[in-house]
């Protein structure tokens, strides 16, 4: 993908799970309009399910990029599970390298779920995870 569009797709991504909720002109909370960055959310999907291999490349400029924890939440429970359960035993040393080199990484991929992991690469990506901040309310 190219550095642009990457960039452009991980800024949308962010918005769009950024400050969900916000307080209107009478002090009332209500849901943000969020609907000019769903064409982000639609395009990790579609990589989800055609490409999942083009996960790897969002999730770190997503991560790259500090986001909130709430887009942090989603980023761990979505793109980042979804790779590891559709690709994991092929991609499991590379996770693993980045979660020794990033400790940001190491802490997101404590935010995601066994999902449909083999007991092989779950057990591996518990072992060099850092679910601390998870535990502690990201």
């Amino acid at each position: 993908m190219q550095k642009e569009k990457l960039a452009a797709l991980a800024k949308a991504y962010i918005e769009h799970y950024s400050d969900s909720h916000g307080w209107n002109r009478e002090m009332i909370l209500e849901k943000r309009d969020n609907s000019d960055t769903e064409w982000a959310v639609d395009e990790i999907l579609d990589m989800t399910l055609n490409a999942p291999q083009s996960l790897w490349e969002i999730v770190l400029e997503i991560l790259g990029k500090n986001p909130p924890n709430e887009v942090l939440e989603v980023l761990a429970a979505g793109p980042l599970e979804d790779y590891l359960s559709q690709l994991g035993d092929s991609v499991i040393e590379q996770v693993e390298a980045e979660a020794a080199r990033d400790r940001r990484f190491k802490s997101l991929l404590g935010g995601v779920w066994k999902n449909a992991m083999s007991d092989q690469v779950w057990a591996r990506v518990q072992a060099c995870w850092d679910r601390s901040e998870w535990d502690n309310g990201v």
